[in-house]
């Protein structure tokens, strides 16, 4: 994607009172820029969904042998809000 416009973000956590969904929340985001391409106007190739996955302390996920995503308790604190500060860092950097 070259001319990214609208980025949609997400943690799994805590989706739409469904609680953590880890990586499986991507739906979320590509969800609502569906909605922003379909209501908005904004062209599809100019939006990017994104889930970081920081991992889940949902138990059934973390037992689960077909889960997609990071199979480790979720990040928190101090290393969370480094990462999510070096992911807006490289999207800024990326598209000013």
């Amino acid at each position: 994607h070259d001319d990214v416009r609208v980025i949609v973000v997400t943690d799994g956590s805590r989706i739409l009172g469904l609680g953590d969904l880890g990586s499986n929340g991507m739906g979320i985001p590509i969800g609502k820029l569906s909605l922003y391409c379909a209501a908005g106007g904004i062209a599809p190739h100019r939006v990017l969904p994104v889930v970081l996955d920081v991992g889940t302390n949902n138990e059934e996920l973390l037992n689960d042998d077909f889960y997609l995503g990071v199979p480790k308790p979720r990040l928190e604190g101090k290393a969370y809000y480094q990462m999510v500060e070096e992911f807006m860092q490289a999207v800024s950097h990326r598209w000013p």
